[in-house]
């Protein structure tokens, strides 16, 4: 008696396809999830280090023309501007390559930098100054023969605060609070 033996297939069954195709589906959905986030992040250089890198060409400039310079922030295109005295723009430090309007509406994206002078300490035992917010607030920050005003930045970018404090003789940051 012969006896026939069955054969096996060598391919997929239709479930173990839909499966494979399922999992295909759910990782690239979690991969172009992440991939906006990183062009997004790709786009945009992180405000400290643009403010660093603009204060100490700042003080370079006032310290090559012998003449005042000033750093200042312009929120519209967020970038930090460096101008001579008769308001010419020496140079211009952008935090994003490229900013469309989906960014400038998102209040979290655009990021909110805000100059305030160092006041000296007061008394005996160089306590904290009595001036307020208000007082202390600086527009743009002077620059001139190799000094500035003394102060500090307050940046706001992605829902993270930071405080940088700039040493007024070489532009270096002093400390970074967060």
């Amino acid at each position: 008696m012969i006896v026939l033996q069955g054969r096996k297939s060598a391919g997929f069954s239709l479930i173990e396809i839909l499966l494979v195709l399922a999992l295909v589906a759910i990782l690239l959905g979690i991969v172009s999830g992440n991939a906006s986030a990183f062009i997004l992040g790709t786009n945009a250089e992180p405000p400290d280090r643009v403010l660093k890198r603009a204060a100490l060409d700042a003080l370079y400039f006032s310290s090559e023309q012998k003449e005042e310079t000033f750093l200042s922030w312009f929120e519209e295109n967020a970038t930090f501007l460096i101008k001579d005295k008769n308001g010419v723009v020496l140079q211009n430090h952008s935090i994003f390559e490229q900013l469309d309007d989906e960014i400038r509406k998102d209040d979290n994206l655009m990021p909110k930098v805000v100059f305030y002078a160092v006041p000296p300490n007061e008394g005996i035992e160089g306590g904290a100054s009595s001036q307020s917010e208000d007082e202390l607030y600086l527009p743009f920050v002077r620059f001139h023969s190799g000094c500035s005003t003394p102060f500090r930045a307050q940046i706001e970018f992605r829902g993270e605060e930071e405080e940088l404090k700039f040493d007024p003789f070489s532009a270096y940051l002093i400390t970074q609070d967060k």
